[in-house]
């Protein structure tokens, strides 16, 4: 088995890892532990958090939000992910994988509409809403993050009573990652990778 330690943004990604991706990645030969960094992530801060955590668990990865990303000065999530790998040396980094998320955790959501309107008591027009948004971005990952139109905060303009460390891994544990995955570009490629450590097992 494994031991993988995702460092996580804050308490809604540390929610999604405890009780959907470890669920799901057990199955893989993998146990997964998030740590929780308490948001205002930077490279600074990822700077110091790497080591300890490179010297506690068998691999590690990373779950932050592009959108809070303190100090990103025009970098891509693409660069973003580079600068943390250049953080470490060689060997360190093939026990590494670093993962932004585009643009925000609650970009997922936007992948399951009909889940999220059913768990939130929602209504067909919010679906509709929901759909509309991805469609205009042309992907759920590419629903953007300008701070009024940001995959949170749309949430919460179409569901008052959305709360985000709550209801966001709620809806995912509840909708299953397939629908996800398959419209979730990046967030699936970053599941096949870690899925692909579990099955290099000997």
């Amino acid at each position: 088995m494994i031991r993988l330690g995702i460092s996580v943004e804050g308490a809604t990604e540390r929610e999604f890892v405890n009780r959907v991706l470890r669920t799901h990645l057990e199955i893989s030969g993998i146990h997964v532990t998030a740590v929780d960094l308490r948001g205002n992530v930077c490279i600074d801060k990822i700077r110091t958090v790497l080591p300890p955590l490179l010297g506690s668990f068998d691999r590690v990865s990373t779950l932050y939000d592009f959108y809070g990303f303190k100090g990103r000065e025009g970098r891509s999530v693409a660069a973003l992910e580079a600068d943390m790998a250049s953080l470490l040396d060689a060997p360190q980094q093939r026990r590494f994988l670093p993962y932004v998320q585009q643009y925000e955790f609650e970009a997922l959501l936007f992948a399951v509409p009909s889940q999220c309107v059913q768990w939130l008591q929602g209504t067909h027009q919010q679906h509709e809403s929901m759909s509309q948004m991805v469609r205009e971005a042309g992907s759920p990952e590419q629903v953007n993050d300008r701070p009024e139109t940001s995959p949170s905060h749309r949430l919460k303009a179409l569901f008052p009573g959305y709360d985000k460390k709550l209801h966001g891994p709620d809806v995912i544990e509840f909708a299953g990652l397939g629908e996800i995955r398959a419209q979730c570009a990046r967030f699936h490629h970053w599941v096949s990778r870690l899925e692909q450590w579990g099955a290099a097992q000997p």
